[in-house]
């Protein structure tokens, strides 16, 4: 397994693809590995950047992926496909042995307060954020992730109590499946603290209609992992 540079100033990483796994038909594990890997703390959930060619603007671009789990000199990255722009085209073309270059790492999601119940609404983009959270903590954490389609269950870990709702041919990118989920939620009592995770206006719809669960904006991690109007970045 050779995996030959890293460039600590930078944080620049040349890795290999040292294994591939479909974990559903829209949804692909890659593992890279490079020797300096080992060497680097990874903050929890993460992200690197993934440095591509967009062939049709002939030009460098990059792409963000969350960083799933890191063992020894490994890395693990869950790439959606979605079927356009250069990051899925990346992803769905990848053979073990590939180079990789990527920066690294970037940003980190933060952990609620021990006592706090813990409450997560993502689209498929933000599902290996959540899974490593849901592995970080102690505690039940309900899930409410809204999918393309059955077929789309993402393999979350044990204190994942989740909800799937199937998009089953609607359009991804509105905010309608996980705002009607939500108002079927009951308010837990005492402190809380919320993870959202998806399209970017959906992700601001959603954190500003918690304050019926007693949460403040302080008490909410909102992200927007793509834009509808926009190409992926992821």
């Amino acid at each position: 397994m050779s995996a030959v540079q890293h460039i600590a100033r930078t944080g620049q990483f040349l890795a290999r693809v040292s294994d591939l796994t479909s974990l559903s038909p829209r949804m692909r594990r890659i593992t890279l590995a490079a020797p300096a890997v080992a060497d680097q703390s990874w903050p929890l959930a993460c992200d690197i950047a993934v440095v591509l060619s967009d062939t049709d603007f002939d030009r460098e671009v990059r792409r963000r992926y969350t960083v799933r789990a890191t063992t020894g000199d490994s890395l693990v990255v869950d790439a959606v496909l979605h079927g356009h722009g250069p990051g899925s085209t990346w992803a769905a073309g990848l053979s073990v042995g590939d180079e990789v270059t990527f920066f690294g790492p970037r940003g980190e999601v933060p952990l609620p307060d021990p006592n706090a119940w813990a409450l997560a609404l993502t689209d498929e983009s933000g599902l290996p954020a959540i899974a490593a959270l849901c592995e970080a903590m102690d505690r039940p954490v309900q899930v409410l992730a809204e999918v393309a389609d059955p077929s789309e269950h993402y393999p979350l870990p044990a204190q994942a109590s989740v909800r799937w709702l199937d998009r089953n041919g609607l359009p991804a990118g509105a905010p309608d499946l996980l705002t009607a989920a939500l108002a079927d939620l009951e308010a837990p009592s005492g402190p809380g603290y919320a993870y959202v995770i998806g399209e970017s206006r959906v992700a601001v719809a959603l954190r500003d209609s918690l304050g019926r669960f007693g949460l403040s904006r302080a008490d909410v991690y909102a992200k927007g992992y793509w834009n509808l109007n926009s190409r992926p970045t992821r």
